[in-house]
Formats: C-alpha cells, sequence, structure tokens
C-alpha cells in the first residue's frame, strides 16, 4: 500500500479533505523522525517500536562496476512490529 492509497482511504473514512489528512500523515511521520534523532527510539504500543541503529562501514563487491567498493558507516531507521493480538484493519 502506498502513501498515496492511505490518504485516499482515510480521506473517504474521515470526511476529511485529501489536503488535510496529507498534512496530518507528513506532520506524523515527520514528528517519528525527530523523535529518533533526540531519543533514538519510539514505541507505538499495539503498532511496533521504531529505532535508530548505526551500521558500521563495510567493502562490498559491485558487479555493475566490477570493482570492490566502500560503503560508508550510517545510521538507519528499523521498526520492529508489536506481538498485537487484534487483527482489525483500517
Amino acid at each position: 500500500m502506498t502513501k498515496h492509497e492511505i490518504v485516499d482511504l482515510l480521506s473517504e473514512k474521515s470526511g476529511l479533505k485529501r489536503r488535510e489528512v496529507l498534512y496530518i500523515i507528513d506532520n506524523f511521520l515527520d514528528s517519528i523522525i525527530k523523535s529518533l534523532d533526540t531519543a533514538g527510539k519510539l514505541e507505538l504500543r499495539n503498532f511496533g517500536t521504531f529505532s535508530r541503529i548505526n551500521r558500521k562501514e563495510r567493502r562490498i563487491y559491485s558487479p555493475i562496476a566490477g570493482r570492490n567498493l566502500d560503503v560508508p558507516a550510517r545510521s538507519v531507521i528499523v521498526f520492529k512490529a508489536s506481538k498485537s493480538t487484534d487483527k482489525e484493519t483500517i
């Protein structure tokens, strides 16, 4: 499901304009990213946990380039779904 499809679905269900739903979703996602920048972890009960982890620098072989490349160290966001027993859909 894409962001566009989620916006359309929530717009239909809530009766809000598509622009308003898009604004809410964008701000929600921005809040998650800002929270991960400061705290490093965000838990949403009955949904899952977002956390930021650091990946080490590594060397890979690129078949396209035909040589070894160095991938720099970086920080990535990971998500782990909660073990919810509810199977309710949107």
